[in-house]
């Protein structure tokens, strides 16, 4: 399959190759901002896989909700990845958390996380049918072999640094070529975003200082 060419003219242009995906740096970003707020919302007292899985909920909402307002994107649950999709141009974007490379032009980023099966599937563009359709719901879409055959799976990958009272989220909008082991070891395209960089303010809400220690009469 042909990747989808995003070239402009000068290299930092990533505002003109957003546009050939038919998305927008206002779309994403939005995104990111959501899932640093929503990751403090988990305190010590949480899972502790709740901040990462907060965040990454809010990425794909955010992402879903920017596209399909704006752009009449429509949601797509492609092999049990959660994205967006513009059927029209047979592109679509999910969310992964990268490494410290994330962001860098002369760098070559994995993701932090081990993936599934599904995205080595979708970077050898993965052309199985589901046997059994789900319901179409509104603002939703199922495609046809022919338009999974010619799908591109994009990921606005994010790496986040706390520094001097400061989180500086890196982030790119890439589509990845190559997965082993669960990791992405080559990308087809890659466009490197300016890092968003927010307030390192705590959590709105906190679990008390220490233990709560309550007494248990057995009978």
């Amino acid at each position: 399959m042909a990747v989808l060419p995003v070239a402009a003219r000068e290299p930092d242009d990533y505002g003109a190759q957003l546009a050939v995906l038919g998305t927008k740096l206002e779309y994403l970003h939005p995104a990111l901002r959501a899932g640093e707020i929503a990751r403090r919302s988990a305190t010590p007292n949480h899972p502790a896989n709740t901040a990462g899985t907060r965040a990454y909920q809010e990425h794909v909402r955010i992402i879903r909700e920017m596209h399909i307002q704006h752009e009449g994107w429509k949601r797509l649950l492609h092999d049990h990845l959660e994205l967006v999709c513009n059927p029209g141009k047979g592109i679509a974007i999910g969310a992964m958390v990268g490494d410290a490379a994330t962001g860098e032009r002369a760098n070559h980023p994995r993701n932090l996380h081990r993936r599934g099966a599904a995205t080595e599937r979708v970077a050898v563009v993965n052309d199985q049918l589901e046997l059994f359709p789900r319901p179409v719901h509104r603002d939703e879409v199922i495609l046809s072999a022919e338009e999974t055959d010619q799908l591109q799976v994009w990921f606005l990958v994010s790496y986040r640094v706390e520094a001097s009272g400061k989180v500086h989220i890196h982030n790119e909008l890439s589509l990845p070529g190559e997965v082993a082991n669960g990791y992405v070891t080559k990308w087809k395209q890659r466009i490197p975003l300016p890092t968003l960089e927010m307030d390192g303010i705590e959590p709105s809400y906190e679990d008390g200082p220490g233990e709560i220690d309550i007494p248990v009469v057995f009978r």
